[in-house]
């Protein structure tokens, strides 16, 4: 373990010392600190000569996270002789998180070893469809590596609560899943990089990864990239998130225990976020452009029972009220236009998702939504390149599409090897 729990005690003592120390604040409840606990140990161990690290659990230390005014966890800080040389806030992967060091400390980051190694196979993303590719390419003797920017699961990692993914009786929560996919393919020799892919050449019959760990090469890509969370778009957004803005109610719910939050959307993912609040905070607002919910049925009887979930239809929010944190929205009726305010103390977005295509929309063919092009065989257009799960065309995007999609995207992967299309 190359991370020290550490109490008040110890943290005076660390944070003094003339060595630098980088402690993360973090709490057991916080899906987000344990998808970043791989990167964060792995960073640990690479820094271990540079830095002592160390972890401060919230619920166990009040005090401390208030007097260092913790408003979101994870939060990491940097400290020499008593002072805060520098500090992040949920890094969202691994090699944000190197670059914070590296910038804090002023270290000279050393040159990657580049090989000229060509894989058979480089999946982009570990969720449940690049990993499910990297487990049939590993049995099918392909030679096959992971490139993943922070922990395994992607997405489905900061999901509190997964029932309709089929051989778990009770659930499984995100995290442990993709820690089962992860190990599932380690046991047929993949390896799991942990990596930020800046760049990719798909042209050609070897393709590169240019990574925050130098370049990588391969005959095959699968893009397992995912979507993330859409946003508002209005104004001062990005600036108050974890000021009043968030975007998963399971990683930040429990800062607004007994308050009142307002959650923007009406799909299955603002349903669900409704329910998680609602056994949370004192009151849930649940703000729709439309007079009735578009979430599966499953999720309107419960929510219409508890007591303290109300509903402003037909409106959406088009201004944040804030000083230094959310302290209201204004609400526009989208029938009438008649604008009013309403008092809270968070909001969550929870309006769909985005297609994390950046790196390849100007190589592969998209969609008008930025969807990657690739139908049930999961090909693109592009020789050699696959697309699976979330960041494709498809008609519904669960666990168990994109799972069915990584061992599609094999199948045609290795005629593609053979000499077919």
């Amino acid at each position: 373990m190359s991370i020290l729990n550490m109490n008040a005690e110890s943290y005076r003592k660390f944070t003094q010392a003339k060595q630098p120390v980088m402690v993360e604040f973090s709490a057991p409840w916080c899906v987000y600190c344990r998808r970043l606990a791989p990167a964060l140990e792995s960073v640990a161990e690479e820094y271990r000569d540079t830095l002592v690290f160390g972890a401060v659990n919230i619920d166990d230390n009040p005090e401390l996270a208030q007097s260092e005014k913790i408003e979101v966890v994870p939060t990491l800080l940097i400290y020499q002789n008593g002072q805060v040389l520098g500090s992040i806030v949920a890094p969202e992967s691994r090699a944000q998180l190197v670059a914070f060091i590296e910038e804090t400390l002023q270290h000279r980051e050393q040159e990657a070893n580049i090989t000229e190694h060509i894989y058979d196979m480089i999946v982009v993303g570990g969720g449940p469809g690049g990993y499910t590719a990297a487990l049939y390419a590993a049995r099918a003797g392909l030679d096959t590596v992971i490139l993943e920017k922070l922990s395994a699961g992607g997405q489905m990692a900061l999901t509190e609560q997964i029932d309709n993914y089929p051989g778990f009786e009770d659930g499984i929560d995100g995290f442990s899943l993709g820690e089962k996919m992860k190990r599932g393919t380690e046991r047929f020799g993949v390896e799991t990089k942990l990596a930020e892919v800046l760049s990719l050449d798909l042209s050609g019959t070897v393709k590169k990864a240019e990574t925050s760990e130098g370049p990588l090469f391969a005959r095959i890509i699968v893009l397992a990239t995912g979507a993330g969370p859409r946003e508002l778009g209005i104004e001062g957004e990005q600036e108050l998130i974890g000021k009043g803005v968030n975007y998963c109610a399971a990683c930040d719910g429990m800062f607004y225990k007994n308050k009142t939050v307002v959650i923007a959307g009406g799909g299955n993912t603002a349903a669900a976020d409704a329910l998680i609040l609602s056994r949370i905070c004192k009151k849930v607002i649940v703000v729709h452009r439309r007079d009735t919910l578009r979430a599966t049925k499953i999720y309107h009887e419960p929510l219409m029972k508890a007591e303290n979930v109300e509903f402003r239809w037909d409106s959406e929010i088009i201004e944040l009220l804030h000083d230094e944190k959310v302290i209201g929205i204004r609400l526009r009726n989208v029938k009438t236009g008649e604008e009013t305010t309403l008092a809270c103390d968070g909001v969550f977005v929870s309006i769909g998702r985005k297609p994390s295509s950046e790196l390849v929309k100007d190589q592969v063919e998209v969609d008008p939504a930025g969807y990657i092009i690739a139908d049930e065989s999961t090909r693109t257009n592009i020789p050699g390149v696959f697309a699976v799960g979330d960041v494709r065309t498809k008609a519904l995007r669960q666990v168990v599409t994109a799972v069915a999609d990584g061992a599609t995207a094999v199948h045609y992967a290795e005629e593609y090897l053979a000499g077919g299309m």
